[in-house]
């Protein structure tokens, strides 16, 4: 369908990548913002928000590293104030093992090492900073693999067992939402149920997308690949249907094969709604072997605390609990 000359459209603009070093500053100036409200909002606790931010970090960079080692592009790392961290990256073919792998190698060393110092501290004399830091690492990582979109644990959930099933993943993220809202109701936790509510975005767009891929679909034009690899029709046939099914924003867009003032946010907007291939290597056996490996590092830090409850007592005492 599309092998019609090329000259009959106008060059498709660029995508225009954040440079590397505005990563870095964003990742300073986002981590600083998270200090400064955690500091407000828990007074003179210096050592615990430090705590929390070497967690987040170890976390993150967990993510990051298996990223670039599977190829991702434009990887950058941001702090969100009383939610936590996140890293994003963009690649066009990726494996169900590879997203599996990326998504756990967030939290399982965290829980690896929160685990050891706890078995430390248990083995030797109880320091209140060496339980304090196991504890938060155990904690924190354990509630990244809660299977809810978009925690990790979720992420592993989706990646095992419908990957590329763009309408099960919608639902998912609903029930999420769902989950989501009602937890920041029931412990009167105000930025958890915003965060729940602008997930029904998330819902929403898929909606949205889902119009917009079936539209493009019945034009044969391949959305799976890469903004660099789109051809100059491609890129306007993307735009033309993305506006007719935005009709709001097509009355101050110009007509086709004209260059908005702001078309940079028209080429934002095209590459969201192009797809990464998902290659399914995994066999029934391996994703009920991480599925395991999900379930142990939830449940084997909770039996070790438990197990040593002791420990968990004399740190509650000392802390002022």
């Amino acid at each position: 369908m599309f092998e019609e000359s090329e000259n009959l459209f106008p060059s498709k603009p660029e995508l225009v990548q954040p440079e590397q070093g505005s990563r870095y500053m964003r990742l300073i100036v986002s981590m600083v913002l998270f200090f400064v409200v955690f500091i407000i909002l828990v007074p003179e606790n210096y050592i615990l928000a430090a705590e929390i931010i070497g967690i987040l970090l170890l976390h993150e960079f967990g993510h990051l590293i298996m990223m670039k080692i599977f190829g991702y592009k434009a990887l950058n790392m941001l702090f969100i104030p009383l939610l936590g961290a996140m890293v994003t990256g963009n690649k066009i073919k990726v494996s169900q093992k590879q997203k599996v792998l990326i998504s756990m190698m967030g939290p399982l060393p965290g829980i690896i090492l929160g685990c050891g110092l706890f078995a430390w501290a248990v083995a030797a004399a109880p320091d209140i900073y060496l339980v304090e830091l196991a504890l938060l690492l155990m904690s924190i990582n354990i509630l990244n693999l809660i299977p809810l979109d978009p925690l990790d644990g979720g992420n592993i959930i989706e990646s095992l067992f419908f990957p590329s099933n763009d309408r099960v993943k919608m639902y998912f993220t609903l029930f999420s939402s769902v989950i989501i809202i009602a937890t920041g109701v029931y412990f009167s936790f105000f930025p958890i149920l915003i965060f729940g509510f602008l997930m029904a975005f998330k819902v929403r767009a898929y909606q949205k997308n889902k119009v917009i891929h079936d539209d493009l679909d019945g034009l044969e034009l391949n959305y799976k690949k890469e903004y660099s690899d789109l051809s100059d029709q491609e890129y306007w046939t993307m735009r033309r249907v993305f506006l007719e099914n935005n009709p709001k924003i097509k009355e101050i867009i110009p007509e086709d094969g004209t260059i908005w003032e702001n078309e940079k946010l028209i080429v934002e907007q095209i590459n969201q709604l192009l797809r990464y291939e998902i290659k399914k290597d995994m066999s029934l056996f391996q994703r009920l072997f991480y599925l395991a490996v999900l379930l142990a590092a939830i449940f084997v830090p909770i039996m070790l605390v438990l197990s040593n409850n002791k420990t968990l007592e004399w740190y509650f005492n000392h802390a002022g609990f």
